[in-house]
């Protein structure tokens, strides 16, 4: 065999690996992603794979929106459980905290929040 014939074949090898293993981290990632409903997105987060979460809430109400840093954000993925907290400044200008407690399964979050007085539930899915 010659050096050529021998280089295709080491290539597609290499080709399907690649995309096999990025499938593979794109699938194993429960958290990473945009997260909202009706088109809205709500959370930017992204996963460390050890129990670490970042990103940004985005609050929304009528006209008024407040993107916010994610201070402390964990996942535990034996349970699905999100926490993530931080602050935020609400419709008039004041800093409040924030706190999110959700489960996640498969493409949905579900649970509950609080922003500053106010609290509720949610669900949101994977955009």
């Amino acid at each position: 065999m010659t050096r050529r014939s021998l280089l295709v074949p080491a290539c597609l090898l290499l080709a399907v690996t690649a995309a096999l293993a990025q499938g593979k981290t794109k699938t194993t990632d429960p958290v990473s992603g945009k997260w909202g409903a009706d088109g809205v997105t709500y959370l930017e987060l992204e996963y460390n794979g050890e129990g670490v979460v970042t990103g940004t809430t985005i609050w929304r109400k009528d006209s008024y929106e407040e993107r916010a840093r994610i201070a402390q954000g964990t996942f535990e993925s034996e349970t699905g459980r999100l926490a993530l907290t931080g602050e935020a400044r609400n419709r008039d200008g004041q800093l409040v905290k924030y706190a999110i407690d959700g489960r996640i399964e498969k493409n949905t979050v579900s649970g509950t929040y609080q922003f500053g007085t106010d609290k509720g539930e949610f669900t949101f899915t994977r955009q």
